[in-house]
């Protein structure tokens, strides 16, 4: 089953926050210093009853025991996968792979037209979908019911490939990266088609940090429990 998750740099509050929230996952915001404290990170990640996903650094410096810090902390918290963008991945991704030939690397598609987001979908070992990117960039605020055909072309193609989802609030025009309740509806035909599919990992609401606050990360967590009332599925298990 997919689980909804948010994303943090990997603090004690934030864990509390999240929890607190009625959150089940989420993921990790990562750069080369915290990196540098993975064993800490995998601690501390223990205490809480959570699922998670790592996102590699975005910018370096990336040096060996960076990326080797990486797969200890995938490892070490059991990540569903680590996203990546394709700069990084392009760079390190090889290594990465060579080093731990069982990491799930996801890379994100970001300011892509149809035929690049076709490519990477089609030549990427494994995906990170940002619908909001797929929106906003790529279909360039197009027609709601036209996203959602793009959406059934890619799941139909590339859902076995599908390791993470980045899934805001998006409404056209808007910021990007608002919580997933301000588009309800968005997130409720997205999340209906991926459980369709099988996709059973992390569906995120990745927040600006004006929203990363209790309140609204309980807004995420209710309007997740709608969808799931909606579909007939049991609330999920949690960890004493």
């Amino acid at each position: 089953m997919l689980s909804l998750a948010t994303k943090f740099i990997p603090i004690r509050t934030a864990f509390e926050t999240t929890v607190e929230s009625g959150f089940q996952a989420a993921e990790f915001w990562l750069d080369p210093a915290v990196l540098a404290k993975a064993d800490n990170v995998s601690k501390l990640a223990s205490e809480f009853p959570l699922r998670y996903a790592l996102h590699f650094p975005n910018s370096g410096p990336i040096t060996e025991e960076t990326l080797r810090s990486t797969i200890a902390l995938y490892k070490g918290v059991n990540a569903t996968a680590t996203v990546i963008h394709q700069p990084m991945f392009d760079r390190y991704g090889k290594t990465l792979l060579e080093l731990a030939p069982d990491l799930d690397l996801a890379i994100e598609n970001h300011v892509l037209n149809l035929d690049q987001f076709d490519r990477w979908a089609d030549q990427s070992p494994g995906l990170t979908l940002d619908v909001e990117h797929l929106w906003k960039f790529t279909l360039h605020d197009a027609p709601f019911s036209t996203l959602l055909e793009h959406l059934d072309r890619f799941l139909n193609r590339s859902a076995g490939k599908l390791q993470h989802v980045h899934l805001p609030g998006y409404l056209p025009g808007q910021d990007e990266h608002q919580p997933i309740h301000f588009n309800e509806l968005l997130a409720s035909e997205v999340i209906t088609r991926l459980a369709a599919h099988g996709f059973s990992k992390l569906v995120v609401s990745e927040l600006a940090a004006e929203f990363q606050t209790l309140e609204y990360l309980q807004r995420d967590v209710q309007m997740f429990d709608r969808w799931r009332a909606t579909a007939n599925l049991p609330a999920p298990a949690t960890t004493a």
